[in-house]
């Protein structure tokens, strides 16, 4: 993939860095490392050098993290248009006007789905590279819910809300007339697509108290769509009123009637004269006749009744025949647009698997790419490690180890001045200096790895090394003493090792103003490291167990050999 190439160049990029020179770096910042960005519209990406410098001749690029690889969808200087990812070209430019001031910022155009992600912005120069990363997160928002009634279900009805084509996914909430949030006796269902976008589905049941109305929202991310229905009271009575009233009535005039004929029986045992019977036959025919005017009555308010519970019968066959329609209307438009999304999907993924056969070629040729590289990177190091080089990280672990020392006046020898901080020293006066007259710190050492720097400047004739005997200046036996020194010395513009009583002189003939001194006691190593240039010396092996103090050796009276701290 022609895409790998743009990682193994930052590679190559990294490997170099540690070989060059110093140099003006700068670095690069986002201002959010989250942005939101909704499904077909334009976004920026920011990016900016921290620096506020130009960003003009700069090498630009651009590129988005795809599970385990990154592809290249914006570069800024001629390359083949091929090394672009195709889902990204012509969708992605730079503001130029902001490249002055450091704006290296990107407009993507037309936001997909699949633009979710992370992204890297990368500024390269002829010798140095930063970059920043960033996440883009896209946003749909799905389709006002519809509520419709499943019907009854115990002593309550069910409702159900459903609300399509949401992303990231949103949260159903269900609300009383009073705002009062009821959703934990909801049951809610969450589906994904084809299309990657999340299909909510809830259902709530309600009972006789929250006829005055209820309310399903949507909450996404930026917008909360919802719906409000009313349930009639009505729905949920089980029989009619009227049944009741009239069996109550019907019981009162049969016991009415009872009550009637007993009293007409015992009056008829008794032998009542012939006009009470009269009375009670005009009293039983006025009762008869009140029992016709009641049952008129229960007659007519029983059509009443009929026709009121007719009316409400053929209002609420309007409303469901009405809910049905929007119900099948809404459902038909998610199908539309379900069919839409998985047309739109089979093109894509015929596209993709076009895509995918290129990208393997191209991967193909990208690992050849990367392996050559990996190699050509190997010798550049290990040539570089030949020619007595050292890498910036090498020296910064022997800095890690860096020693704070200092020199004694009481050990070192009489022709020579210690500063009062103890970090110079020079001759006293300009007479001929022996070898033994140094000046001693007042630290030893008897295990692990121990630094310290020197500036040497132009001195023209110094030595810097290490000793067993404090006492080295003034010690009487000194063929003893030169049994325990290792030192490297400046003379006649040419580097010298000493090793005990024998000396070497080296090929090495570029001067140093900065000596770097490198004492690994465990290894029986001390190595010197000329700064300027940052190479390696010599290396002298020792092999004494007794302590090691630094000394320092100044033939110049005007001028300080220096302990950089």
């Amino acid at each position: 993939m022609k895409t790998y190439l743009s990682v193994t160049f930052f590679i190559f990029m990294a490997v170099v860095q540690l070989y060059r020179p110093e140099t003006d770096r700068f670095s690069l910042v986002v201002s959010s490392p989250s942005i939101f960005g909704h499904v077909g519209e334009d976004i920026v990406l920011p990016c900016a050098l921290s620096s506020n410098i130009s960003a003009e001749g700069m090498e630009i690029r651009w590129l988005k993290q795809e599970k385990e690889y990154s592809v290249l969808i914006f570069v800024s200087q001629d390359h083949n248009e091929n090394e672009l990812n195709k889902g990204y070209q012509e969708r992605t430019e730079l503001f130029k006007p902001g490249l002055q001031e450091g704006d290296v910022s990107l407009l993507l155009k037309s936001v997909k789905i699949s633009d979710r992600g992370n992204y890297t912005c990368s500024v390269i120069t002829s010798d140095w590279f930063s970059d920043a990363s960033l996440s883009l997160e896209v946003i749909v928002t799905g389709n006002t819910p519809l509520i419709s009634l499943n019907g009854h279900k115990g002593v309550g009805i069910e409702l159900s809300c459903i609300s399509v084509g949401w992303h990231p996914i949103p949260q159903v909430q269900w609300l009383d007339v009073a705002d009062t949030d009821i959703s934990a006796r909801s049951n809610t269902e969450l589906v994904m697509d084809q299309d990657e976008l999340y299909n909510v589905k809830s259902n709530l049941e309600v009972s006789q108290k929250d006829s005055d109305g209820i309310v399903c929202r949507v909450r996404g991310v930026q917008r909360q769509p919802e719906s409000y229905i009313e349930i009639r009271e009505e729905l949920f009575h089980t029989s009619s009123s009227w049944k009741t009233a009239f069996a109550v009535t019907f019981l009162f005039l049969l016991l009415t009637l009872g009550l009637l004929g007993a009293v007409f029986l015992y009056w008829m045992k008794s032998r009542v004269i012939q006009e009470s019977e009269k009375k009670v036959e005009e009293s039983c025919q006025e009762t008869t006749a009140k029992l016709a005017e009641s049952e008129k009555l229960l007659a007519e308010e029983k059509d009443m009744r009929i026709k009121h519970l007719e009316s409400e019968i053929t209002q609420i066959k309007k409303d469901k025949e009405n809910l049905t329609k929007r119900r099948d209307s809404d459902i038909q438009q998610i199908k539309d647009e379900k069919n839409k999304h998985i047309r739109r999907l089979e093109t894509e993924i015929e596209k993709s698997k076009k895509e995918e056969n290129n990208l393997k070629e191209q991967l193909e040729t990208a690992k050849s790419e990367n392996e050559k590289l990996k190699q050509d990177c190997s010798n550049l190091h290990n040539e570089i490690k030949n020619r007595g080089y050292v890498s910036n990280q090498e020296l910064e672990e022997m800095r890690s180890v860096r020693a704070n020392m200092t020199i004694s006046q009481d050990k070192s020898s009489k022709n020579v001045e210690v500063s009062a901080d103890g970090k110079k020293v020079k001759a006293k006066t300009t007479i001929k200096l022996t070898g033994w007259d140094c000046a001693i710190a007042k630290e030893s050492f008897t295990a692990g790895r121990h630094y310290w720097e020197v500036k040497v400047g132009d001195i023209p004739k110094w030595r810097l090394g290490v000793t067993n005997d404090s006492d080295f200046c003034e010690v009487i036996d000194k063929t003893k003493a030169r049994q325990y020194y290792w030192a490297l010395k400046w003379k006649d513009k040419k580097f010298i090792a000493v090793n005990c009583e024998q000396e070497k002189e080296l090929t090495s003939k570029q001067k140093a103003s900065v000596i770097g001194v490198f004492l690994d006691y465990d290894e029986r190593r001390l190595s010197f490291y000329n700064l300027d240039n940052t190479s390696h010396i010599y290396t002298l092996i020792f092999t004494t167990k007794l302590p090691l103090y630094p000394l320092f050796n100044c033939a110049s009276s005007d001028k300080d050999l220096v302990i950089l701290c």
